[in-house]
């Protein structure tokens, strides 16, 4: 059962991502076509003012489609707006992961609500710090690459029956998901600010925006492959 509260934790964080871009869409007025909680075919949802919200078949993360006719429409749209839009998900992670470690140290410690978020706003610091400084061993330590079952399985370990361990688990791994899609890959949200960004300084770039993110969907795709190699010769062993 520990193992299934797990992949809702996953979910619920792919879906805050996803309600952070399109909270940020509404904030700068950029219309959305469609918001998905998985890729692929649609298997159910429903339209509300336009927006086509749906579950779609592969569960493995989620995106939102602006209501836009064309790329030039998308550059049109303010520099400023655009990097809100993008880095939606990235707060809405970092503030629910806030929110957790907060309800974690309360319950745990019982200490008041501003002690607890202090303490909390502080650890979100520090761990983001330690996840950026570890994120170069993706590339130069690929044994220790961990993939959606390894997640599932340490994390289901780690709790080990403890639910209040939920919440310091699913702080922890919404802090690394923030920080995953700051990576500068065109494929996360990092990379697509600073296409943006270069865009201004460098317009022909935009031409090779989407060449750029088939190669990062490629290292994507080699490295969840490689990841999940990894957890099932763990959990084989």
């Amino acid at each position: 059962m520990i193992y299934l509260y797990v992949l809702l934790v996953i979910g619920l964080l792919i879906l805050v991502h996803e309600l952070g871009h399109l909270f940020a869409a509404r904030l700068v007025s950029i219309p959305v076509k469609t918001f998905s909680i998985g890729f692929g075919p649609r298997l159910t949802g429903f339209i509300r003012r336009g927006t086509d919200y749906r579950l779609a078949v592969i569960p493995l993360g989620g995106y939102i489609e602006p209501a836009l006719a064309s790329e030039e429409e998308l550059y049109a749209i303010p520099l400023f707006h655009r990097i809100i839009f993008t880095l939606g998900g990235v707060a809405a992670n970092i503030a629910l992961a806030v929110v957790l470690l907060c309800l974690f140290k309360m319950l745990s410690r019982d200490v008041s609500f501003l002690s607890a978020l202090l303490w909390a706003g502080k650890n979100c610091v520090s761990l983001m710090l330690q996840i950026f400084a570890a994120l170069p061993s993706i590339f130069t330590q690929s044994g220790d690459l961990v993939g959606i079952i390894g997640i599932v399985h340490q994390g289901g370990a780690l709790m080990d029956g403890d639910y209040l361990q939920l919440l310091a688990f699913a702080g922890i791994l919404s802090l690394n998901l923030a920080a995953i899609n700051l990576l500068p890959l065109p494929v996360f949200d990092g990379g697509r600010v600073l296409l943006f960004i270069l865009e201004k300084a460098v317009p022909p770039i935009r031409k090779a925006s989407a060449r750029l993110a088939v190669a990062g969907w490629m290292v994507i795709i080699g490295l969840t492959l490689l990841a999940t190699s990894n957890d099932l010769a763990r959990i084989i062993t």
